[in-house]
């Protein structure tokens, strides 16, 4: 009888210390690499103007950025972009047209949110700001450069000059170093959310431009 107590409590000793060795090695299962979580949040605790001429529900952008979760702030803008403006943030042929439907009271929302709560460092307002230090300086340069050499230039060759030369200083400016390795915390440079065009292309460049040019009418 003593004989069979030890083999049981042997047996139990070695299902125990394999269940556990087991245990320690088991890697715990991660949520799908597509799969959202959307914070959860006292809602009551914030006063935003949420405000959509088609409808569109800011919240879960502006709940986001609340708790300073900008990567997934960026996927719902971009998303957002797509769904009601057909802006796609991957395309590299972008239709430079499309920003002009952009309601006003849509793109001051989106760009509320974003410098609200990344304290005045991402947002529309703030890369278009860049963008027009930039083109402004070499515009002024390629004017004077112009009158200086007696070379006759239309205002339309001025802006084109100008704009070649201004977008490899504002990605360097607003940290897009590369199409892909974007930063989404508070040490990212100034302006360098969120991503809405892929930069890199000419293509690229004048939707983007077409865009700050909708932003700075709808101040008008």
């Amino acid at each position: 009888m003593m004989t069979l107590i030890l083999i049981v409590i042997v047996i139990a000793t070695i299902a125990y210390f394999v269940l556990v060795n087991k245990n320690e090695h088991q890697t715990p299962s991660l949520p799908s690499r597509n799969e959202i979580r959307y914070p959860t949040i006292d809602e009551s605790q914030l006063n935003d103007d949420l405000s959509s001429a088609v409808g569109i529900d800011y919240r879960n952008l502006r709940n986001f950025l609340a708790v300073k979760d900008f990567k997934s702030a960026e996927k719902e803008t971009q998303s957002l972009f797509l769904k009601f403006f057909f802006i796609d943030r991957d395309r590299l042929d972008p239709d430079p047209e499309r920003p002009k439907s952009i309601p006003c009271t849509d793109i001051c929302t989106i760009d509320r949110l974003w410098v609200k709560y990344s304290e005045g460092l991402f947002g529309i307002s703030v890369q278009n700001d860049i963008w027009s230090d930039i083109f402004w300086n070499f515009y002024l340069e390629e004017q004077k450069f112009a009158i200086r050499e007696k070379i006759e230039k239309s205002d339309n060759e001025l802006r084109q000059a100008a704009s070649l030369n201004s977008w490899p200083k504002f990605n360097d400016t607003v940290g897009w170093k590369s199409d892909r390795n974007y930063i989404y915390q508070g040490l990212a440079p100034k302006g360098h959310l969120p991503v809405l065009y892929s930069p890199h292309s000419m293509r690229c460049y004048s939707a983007m431009t077409a865009l700050f040019d909708r932003f700075r009418r709808c101040l008008e």
